[in-house]
C-alpha cells in the first residue's frame, strides 16, 4: 500500500531562530531521518519550501497566492510517498520521521 507522510514546522520559531541553532537542530535530525530513509521504501519525497501555492475561497471568490500561507504558523516541510504493508506499518514507520 501507498501512504502520504505529511512534515510541518512552526514557520515563526524557525524565523526567529538563529543559523547557530537551526544547524544544531537539523543536526539532532539527521540521525533519524537516515534510520527512517533506511527502513523505508520513499517512493517520492518534495520538501516545498517556497515552491508553495494556496487558494481559498473569501466572500464567494477564490483567492490565490504564491507562497506559504503566512496567516499559519505551521507549514508543509516535506512530503513523503512511501510504501508499507498497511496503516499499521506505515504509522511505525512514520514515528521514525524526526517530524513526527
Amino acid at each position: 500500500m501507498i501512504f502520504l507522510f505529511i512534515g510541518y514546522y512552526d514557520a515563526e520559531k524557525m524565523n526567529q531562530s538563529s543559523q547557530e541553532e537551526l544547524d544544531a537542530v537539523m543536526e539532532r535530525c539527521n540521525p533519524p531521518l537516515e534510520d527512517f530513509f533506511e527502513k523505508t521504501n520513499v517512493l517520492y519525497e518534495w520538501r516545498p519550501g517556497e515552491e508553495t501555492k494556496h487558494a481559498r475561497l473569501l466572500d464567494g471568490q477564490i483567492e490565490r497566492q504564491d507562497g506559504p500561507d503566512t496567516r499559519k504558523a505551521e507549514q508543509i516541510g516535506s512530503l513523503i510517498l512511501f510504501e508499507a504493508d498497511d496503516l499499521e506499518q506505515a504509522v511505525d514507520l512514520a514515528l521514525l520521521h524526526p517530524t513526527t
